[in-house]
């Protein structure tokens, strides 16, 4: 039977549309390729669980990535910075790690305040950077809404425009605060915060969707430290599975079709979507029809879709204006000291935003933006085994054994999050060799990307912002982790571009498919420009204000 709406993706992006579309009465039919994922699906071990997904990410490993530094380099597998992505209901958000921060006034025009505070001449050779066609005054109330029905646990920075003690000083106005208590802290975050008011800093625990009393039906947090890269044995972890998605299926106006992979978007002469072309459980092609159509699978599959199907890209912008992250570690050691990191998830961190995009003068630094300096929790065996090692200490051997069990549990990890801008010559496209490793056989997404001169200057600068915060914490050594650890880093955006013009852009700032007057794209390939800020809240408000005006429109 026809539906009103038909969503390719059940995770951060298709379970909110689904909810918003049949709250408002739409009738959705919702293709994923994934199966559902709950507790039974939980592995707390890092071998099976950790860097090879469990198993949750089968479609997303045959469709592997391709990978060049520039467009005449060679091409090469691709890497992974934050591992693979998730294929089931609740995408990615299953094995996430819970942070769910705001962007920030400044990310919305970065155009704008760039030139006004620096001049046209402080934006780097290349760089599109951009304002969003919208301002986070409209996404506001809807920043809100998600906090809400996730249970986002923390200390808002300000309440109706109160400031609040603890919070983050750098946030925007916000209507409401949070519905959760913020985690318990942990030694190496109290030690953290201590660290940066005294060099005049503004630490603030980090807002996560992590029960940290019970919640929605479901309990409370045990922390049991098998949160990130993992899914949650208890439930207590809020994803889009057990909020947006379980609640959007409970209406009675979603017809969920798990292990359903879109492989064609059909469409007629005019870029009208006439149907959505899919491979079922048993492999079958079948034909799933709507008035409408949302593709809310993850960036590179959302890119992907339209250059196979030859939609969206009149003006060539699909697959442009794509930028990724790098997560850079500085580590520091305390020796004697027993930090036991293992004992609390990655949400029980302290995080700082004094650095983050136009928080602080550029003037003169030579780079523009800036980056999020948390103090990272969560440590297991393994992990601890892989850590970046301290100059002098061997990879392998007595003195690599002696470090590790001396050292393991004394090291404190603090985490560079940096944002990107778009250039040029960072793209998406469909690898004109290398094909999926499955039945289909369809060309995999080619990522043409690399560290440009701005974000090497950034991470330099953030480097050392770090370094003294572990000086001032007391830490006898410090070292840096690897600067560049894959392209893919699970916050990949861009390719989609959302803006008014359509010669720059490919959707509207409602998320319609400027070439398509029934087909539209929600998901972080829309974001005209990133931050140094986890992007999920801001997907998610985003998306809850577009199927908003979508659901208007039936």
């Amino acid at each position: 039977m026809k539906s009103d709406v038909c969503i390719v993706g059940m995770g951060a992006a298709g379970a909110t549309a689904a909810y918003v579309l049949a709250r408002a009465g739409a009738r959705v039919t919702v293709l994923e390729a994934g199966h559902t994922i709950g507790t039974a699906d939980a592995h707390p071990d890092e071998l099976t669980a950790a860097y090879a997904r469990g198993g949750y990410g089968p479609k997303f490993d045959a469709e592997a990535l391709t990978w060049r530094r520039s467009p005449g380099a060679e091409t090469m597998p691709a890497t992974h910075s934050l591992g693979r992505m998730v294929n089931g209901v609740g995408g990615s958000t299953q094995i996430y790690g819970t942070w769910m921060r705001r962007f920030q006034p400044h990310d919305f025009r970065q155009r704008t305040d760039t030139i006004a505070r620096y001049g046209a001449a402080a934006i780097p050779p290349g760089a599109n950077v951009v304002d969003w066609p919208i301002r986070y005054d409209d996404l506001e109330p809807y920043f809100g809404r998600v906090e809400h029905l996730m249970g986002v646990a923390g200390v808002p920075g300000n309440t109706r425009g109160v400031p609040t003690t603890d919070g983050n000083p750098f946030e925007g106005y916000r209507g409401d605060g949070l519905p959760l208590p913020p985690a318990r802290r942990t030694p190496t975050g109290l030690m953290f915060a201590d660290a940066c008011r005294r060099l005049g800093l503004h630490p603030y625990p980090v807002p996560a969707s992590i029960n940290t009393e019970p919640f929605d039906g479901r309990p409370a947090c045990t922390s049991c430290g098998w949160c990130t890269f993992y899914v949650c044995h208890n439930d207590s972890k809020s994803t889009a599975g057990n909020t947006f998605a379980r609640k959007a299926v409970a209406t009675g106006n979603v017809d969920l079709r798990t292990d359903c992979r879109v492989v064609e978007i059909a469409h007629d002469g005019n870029g009208t979507v006439t149907g959505l072309l899919y491979q079922d459980a048993e492999g079958r092609i079948q034909r799933a029809e709507a008035d409408r159509y949302v593709l809310a699978g993850y960036t590179f599959e959302n890119v992907r879709l339209l250059l196979l199907s030859g939609l969206g890209n009149s003006h060539g912008q699909v697959g442009r204006n794509f930028f990724t992250k790098m997560f850079w570690s500085v580590l520091g050691l305390f020796p004697g000291q027993r930090l036991n990191r293992f004992i609390a998830p990655a949400a029980n961190g302290d995080i700082l935003d004094d650095f983050v995009g136009d928080n602080f003068d550029h003037s003169g630094l030579g780079f523009l933006r800036g980056a999020t300096i948390s103090c990272e929790e969560q440590l297991q065996p393994v992990a601890a085994a892989r850590a970046a090692l301290p100059p002098g200490v061997p990879a392998w051997g007595s003195a690599y054994k002696r470090h590790l069990v001396e050292n393991w549990n004394s090291i404190a990890d603090l985490r560079i999050q940096p944002e990107t801008l778009a250039y040029e010559d960072t793209f998406l496209d469909l690898d004109p060799r290398a094909r999926a490793r499955d039945a289909t056989g369809l060309p995999v997404v080619r990522v043409t990307w690399d560290i440009h001169p701005n974000e090497q200057r950034l991470m330099d600068f953030m480097v050392e912002r770090a370094r003294e915060i572990l000086g001032e914490m007391g830490a006898a050594q410090i070292w840096t982790g690897p600067k560049l650890t894959g392209v893919g880093s699970a916050h990949d955006m861009g390719g989609c571009r959302m803006g008014e013009d359509p010669r720059a852009s490919v959707v509207d700032p409602e998320l319609r498919v400027h070439d398509s007057p029934n087909l539209y794209i929600m998901g972080g390939a829309v974001f005209p420009t990133g931050g140094g800020i986890n992007p999920t809240l801001t997907l998610q408000a985003l998306v809850w204000r577009a199927s908003e005006a979508l659901a208007r429109t039936g």
